[in-house]
């Protein structure tokens, strides 16, 4: 009995503090809304006022009619007694119109200070400003009707909340007596206090339940003994059959283990078969490099030069960062175009090396034939930036390395060197081209 007394203290702790969390947090949501709609409602008032009387102003400054102003402003404060001061002046500070509530000293500290200046039709120039001074007393007002409404409501609320859980507790009480006469049941003896109740209120069926499971059990031992019985027969027939759907189960793991070990190898496969970036349709490094070896042994057995050039967008994660990637990536696709024409030989190869940087590996090919491919390279993209349909312009560091391949030198040295000479050109001011040979 004591953990179910327990546990109902806990629900309704949880229950009380869960409530009033919530309705403190709805509350206070709330009352900031309003907060913030009255606010603006009274900014709003204030400011349409200033956009009523403002052509008005306008054309008597304009004419020079102080009288009819006075008279038309007048009319203005009395209609809008939230109005506790208007002053009208000219360009030159001269005061046309001077206006003060008598309330204006009490109010002082919470009102909305406006001011407007006022600006020739014809002209640029201002004429005049308008300032006033609206109340917020309204506003004041509307917030502290609502903040004692929300008190009531919290109050109120909670109180609710209380009643329910004392209601609650209540109800509980029988069902406690219940639970504990169940904690002392003892089967052997069948000594049980409770009674059926002819009722039909909810605690009462569960009682009556709970008498009717009691008498059952002692009748159902006996037949529990002989369904063991017949239990034991029938889980020895099942334990052979699980035998048997086991040895077929491990079969079928079988198969499909050779089956994944098939696919497994049609994937890697495929992934042999995968030599181009998806972005930019070009060769992908490693495809990159294992031509390059293959070049590179060409060339040293044929004793023939071999170029690399090293291409890299300038400030291009500033163009992710201004334009967008999709942005950056049209770009990344545009220049891989502008590198495919710029070849023709079917032996020279165009990878992306990474992010933004290009390598071309040119076979048969000296520091010159690289230079001018490289010249022509950049003289291709000026012609792109030229166009005016072009948002994003684009220039290029290039590196260029070539070297005839010995034993002395690996393959990679004449990246290395590319990727010096590539550094050279944005240290120097990007947007050039730079040649060192290996």
């Amino acid at each position: 009995m004591r953990s179910i007394f327990s546990l109902t203290t806990r629900i309704m702790s949880i229950v009380i503090i869960f409530f009033s969390i919530l309705l403190s947090i709805v509350t206070y949501s709330h009352y900031i809304s309003m907060e913030q709609y009255t606010k603006a409602s009274e900014h709003d008032k204030s400011q349409l006022l200033l956009d009523a009387i403002e052509p008005i102003v306008t054309i008597h400054l304009f004419l020079g009619f102080d009288e009819p102003l006075s008279h038309y402003l007048k009319e203005i404060v009395q209609k809008n007694p939230m109005v506790l001061q208007l002053v009208v002046k000219d360009a030159k500070d001269q005061i046309h119109f001077y206006y003060q509530s008598p309330t204006y000293q009490t109010q002082a500290h919470s009102n909305l200070h406006l001011e407007r200046t006022i600006y020739d039709q014809i002209s640029p120039d201002s004429i005049g400003q308008i300032e006033m001074v609206y109340s917020n007393q309204q506003y004041t007002q509307t917030l502290n009707d609502y903040r004692q409404f929300s008190i009531l409501i919290l109050i109120g609320t909670s109180s609710l909340i209380i009643i329910l859980i004392l209601l609650l507790r209540h109800t509980l009480n029988p069902l406690r007596e219940l639970a504990q006469e169940l904690f002392n049941y003892n089967p052997a003896t069948f000594h049980f206090s409770k009674k059926r109740v002819h009722q039909h209120h909810e605690v009462a069926v569960i009682q009556n339940a709970v008498v009717n499971m009691v008498e059952k059990i002692q009748n159902y031992t006996k037949r529990l003994y002989d369904l063991n019985l017949k239990l034991e027969s029938k889980v020895k027939e099942r334990t052979k059959t699980l035998e048997i759907a086991n040895n077929q189960l491990r079969n079928e793991i079988s198969d499909r283990k050779k089956a994944e070990k098939a696919l497994r190898h049609a994937n890697e496969m495929l992934e042999t078969l995968s030599t181009k970036d998806a972005l930019t349709n070009l060769y992908n490094r490693r495809i990159l490099e294992q031509k390059l070896q293959t070049y590179w042994q060409t060339a040293w057995r044929e004793k023939s030069p071999l170029s690399i050039i090293m291409c890299d967008i300038d400030f291009f994660k500033k163009i992710n960062d201004t334009y967008g990637h999709q942005m950056g990536d049209q770009c990344l696709q545009e220049i891989a175009k502008i590198f495919e024409n710029s070849i023709s030989r079917p032996t020279d190869i165009i990878a992306r090396y990474g992010g933004e940087e290009f390598i071309f590996v040119l076979p048969d090919t000296p520091a010159s034939g690289a230079l001018r491919i490289a010249e022509a390279i950049q003289n291709l993209l000026a012609k792109r930036n030229i166009c005016h349909e072009t948002e994003v312009k684009m220039t290029l560091s290039i590196g260029i390395s070539s070297v005839i391949p010995t034993k002395e030198i690996e393959w990679s040295s004449l990246i290395q060197a590319a990727d010096e000479a590539l550094y050279e050109a944005k240290h120097n001011g990007r947007n050039r081209i730079v040649v060192r040979p290996l």
